[in-house]
């Protein structure tokens, strides 16, 4: 069976299946798994369990439907086993995506055109990869081109994660060279362990590289093939290195995503990180800082990249917070510091907004239907990502004038954390919106609402990501690697988007922020002496500006992985027939 992963990746190209499933649950119908397929057999098909959960209870109330309904989604991705389906929980993009198809069809009618997705590109490779004993080594790479690449790696990806030692890296380089090209499938002990993390880093350095020099991407595939020789010994024992090997993999397959199972591989890493005992401070007075320090920033490289995915799928952790006493690797302080300190402190303290999601995660996304929270539990953590940000500000000046990865790390983490945490609004907003009639009264209000911040949130991710696209090599910002992950958080972003224009569309459900900083905005007191905030209206004068920045990056994606064409296509059609019908708003 293919990995999730590699399922994921063809989620978004199956649309043939996905259109199915949306036009089934604007009927009000539910999904036969056993339906045909499309014309060559190989479309998938979906299961969208809000379709049945809405057919159950026609004749009942919408609000007391609306909380009944789940947003959770299954794909089914093998027409010859309809048993073989792929769960993406309600925090995932392709849950968005189904109810933005779903509201878009309900008043556009028939958006894509599902034929062209017959060619093999999209068929999911349920195939054994050829063995890699047949491949030819390519000549020797050259020191210099080698110690290029570790120096990406040390300054881009490694200071975002923290897995490896740089001083340790650079002394290893020799090691590599030495037997590059040889039996390496021999090696055993500490070469086998320093040729694999040589070239793992110079294959993950490659994969980013490869955004501005194309033929990267294969270099970077050498240099896997020629690491993953050594997998099976430099994973087999139980020790630091056999799990910063496995974390090495796991950020090679968030670029590739069909060379690995990225899940079993951070499952495998997560019960090791548990069975060395790193996701806790000891006490051991005989841990000297160095080793201290490399300890708590692998279990907590390990711990956001782990909860990211895990949120991505809509699946719990295998880290349980209960079980969690590691402190952050480093800890903000005032006072001057060496700017790579700053960015150092910025990585460590995104792990706190991490952990922050997670508790969010529990509460709002792991339910099986979307619970019904008061607006001040909203506010509050809204209040909790502001802190975190007004902390960062507060302590390191203006982090936005301090270009580095932490820098871009902590931008990318709170507008997407934004999006994260009201997008169970805008999935209950949209599902209304199916619905002829509408109960508009003040407890309706209270549930179906549009948070303006989510908007905000979205277009600023959006700006984000395409200052990152444009970056020339060598910047900060051309240097920030772009995974699958990355393509999440694009994909969330430009649905979002794309479903603040249809509610704004629809016009039946207030627009409200969740901010408590209300001075900026107008304020009406009614006969009573209750103060009433106005929020104004989005506005969309920008908003094809914006939707072409949307464009430009699903079209990058795509390039770089085909499986996620759907998306783009999708997003292409809604920007030629939705816009058009807000601009003549």
């Amino acid at each position: 069976m293919s990995s999730p992963a590699e399922k994921m990746r063809y989620a978004t190209a199956s649309l043939p299946s996905i259109l199915r499933a949306v036009q089934i649950a604007i009927n009000g119908g539910t999904i036969d798994a056993n339906a045909t397929a499309s014309q060559d057999g190989f479309a998938h098909h979906a299961r969208n369990i809000s379709a049945t959960s809405l057919d159950s209870h026609q004749q009942q109330d919408w609000r007391a439907r609306s909380n009944k309904v789940s947003f959770d989604k299954h794909f089914v991705i093998d027409d010859a086993n309809p048993t073989c389906w792929q769960f993406f929980g309600s925090s995932s993009a392709y849950s968005l995506a189904v109810e933005v198809l779903v509201a878009a069809q309900a008043r556009f009618g028939k958006l894509t055109h599902p034929e062209i997705y017959t060619g093999p590109e999209f068929k999911l490779n349920l195939e054994i990869p050829e063995s890699l004993e047949h491949h030819e080594f390519r000549a020797c790479p050259s020191r210099e081109e080698v110690e290029m690449l570790v120096d990406l790696y040390t300054s881009s990806s490694n200071v975002i994660n923290g897995y490896s030692d740089n001083a340790q890296i650079s002394t290893e380089i020799d090691t590599y060279l030495r037997h590059q090209g040889s039996a390496v499938k021999y090696l055993t002990g500490l070469e086998a362990h320093q040729f694999f993390r040589v070239a793992m880093i110079c294959a993950i350095a490659a994969a980013n590289k490869s955004r501005q020099q194309p033929h990267y991407g294969t270099e970077a595939f050498n240099y896997y093939v020629e690491a993953i020789q050594c997998a099976e010994e430099v994973t087999s024992d139980i020790s630091i290195d056999a799990l910063q090997s496995l974390l090495l993999l796991v950020l090679f397959v968030f670029s590739f995503p069909r060379r690995g199972d990225v899940w079993k591989l951070l499952d495998y890493a997560c019960r090791l990180s548990v069975e060395l005992n790193i996701h806790c401070e000891t006490g051991d007075e005989y841990e000297d800082e160095q080793s201290r320090q490399r300890r708590r920033s692998i279990f907590w490289g390990l711990y956001c990249l782990e909860r990211t995915f895990g949120q991505h799928l809509g699946r719990p952790s295998d880290l349980p917070e209960e079980i969690i006493t590691a402190e952050y690797p480093a800890t903000l302080t005032t006072g001057p510091v060496d700017p790579s300190y700053t960015q150092y402190m910025l990585v460590s303290h995104t792990y706190r907004l991490i952990y922050l999601r997670s508790e969010i995660f529990r509460v709002l996304y792991m339910p099986a239907v979307s619970p019904d929270l008061p607006r001040s539990w909203y506010e509050d953590r809204f209040e909790d990502f502001h802190a975190w940000r007004n902390e960062v500000a507060h302590i390191v000046g203006a982090p936005d004038h301090i270009l580095g990865m932490g820098t871009l790390q902590c931008e990318m983490g709170f507008n997407t954390s934004i999006n994260f945490l009201f997008q169970p609004l805008l999935l209950r907003a949209l599902a209304a919106t199916k619905r002829p009639e509408l109960i508009h009264n003040h407890a309706q209000s209270e549930e179906l609402v549009i948070p303006r911040e989510s908007y905000d949130a979205a277009v600023r991710s959006i700006e984000f990501y395409d200052r990152i696209f444009c970056a020339p090599e060598g910047t900060p910002e051309g240097n920030y690697p772009v995974t699958i992950v990355s393509a999440h958080y694009i994909h969330q972003a430009t649905l979002t988007i794309m479903a603040h224009v249809l509610l704004a569309l629809d016009g039946r459900l207030p627009l409200v922020t969740f901010s408590r900083d209300i001075e900026q905005f107008p304020k009406t007191v009614d006969q009573e002496g209750n103060v009433h905030v106005e929020v104004p209206p989005i506005d969309f004068s920008n908003i094809y500006d914006i939707s072409d920045a949307c464009l430009n990056l699903l079209n990058h994606l795509a390039n770089r992985w085909t499986g996620m064409v759907g998306i783009l296509d999708l997003y292409k059609e809604m920007h030629e027939r939705v816009l058009p019908a807000l601009a003549s708003r």
